[in-house]
């Protein structure tokens, strides 16, 4: 398979893996973002749990309504610096690391379902970063500074790497 479709694989298929969490953070229902993206309720729980592969077309249409929620969203703070590490930097951190920050993720989506939102959330995802060596974090060129994860992808930058590896894939 060529890289650039290895590559577009892998950021699908980290959305995929991470999606029940990054959709409890941004403060959604399963039927709120299917809503959102035009699908059924019972669709994002198949996606969530794996029963059905997350395709191209899903991926982008999630991934623009994420990006909107954090453009329009502030108060959330939570939510770009999971994207950031979950799915813009995800494949910069070791395997081990990267569980660890997906352990992490899971516990602050669990407390965002309960209804802790804005400073709060922020102060527990932080609690629980703290526990992951800030060296491996900076080597994947995620910052962290006075108020959390600094850094990532300016916000449509995964949209122009998805549609450049698709107009290679033409090309060829």
């Amino acid at each position: 398979m060529p890289k650039n479709l290895e590559n577009r694989d892998s950021q699908i298929k980290c959305l995929q893996q991470n999606l029940a969490a990054i959709r409890k953070i941004a403060g959604w229902t399963a039927e709120q973002l299917a809503d959102k993206i035009g699908v059924t309720k019972q669709t994002i729980s198949n996606l969530e749990t794996g029963k059905t592969p997350l395709n191209l077309t899903q991926y982008i249409a999630i991934r623009a309504i994420v990006d909107y929620e954090i453009e329009t969203n502030k108060e959330n703070t939570v939510l770009p610096q999971v994207v950031t590490i979950l799915l813009d930097k995800c494949n910069e951190l070791n395997e081990e690391d990267y569980n660890k920050v997906k352990e992490a993720i899971n516990v602050v989506s669990i407390s965002a379902a309960g209804g802790v939102t804005g400073a709060t959330l922020a102060s527990v995802f932080m609690g629980l970063l703290s526990g992951i060596p800030s060296a491996a974090l900076i080597g994947a060129g995620i910052a962290l500074g006075p108020i959390g994860v600094i850094g990532g992808a300016v916000t449509g930058s995964w949209l122009k790497k998805i549609l450049k590896k698709n107009e290679q894939k033409k090309d060829k």
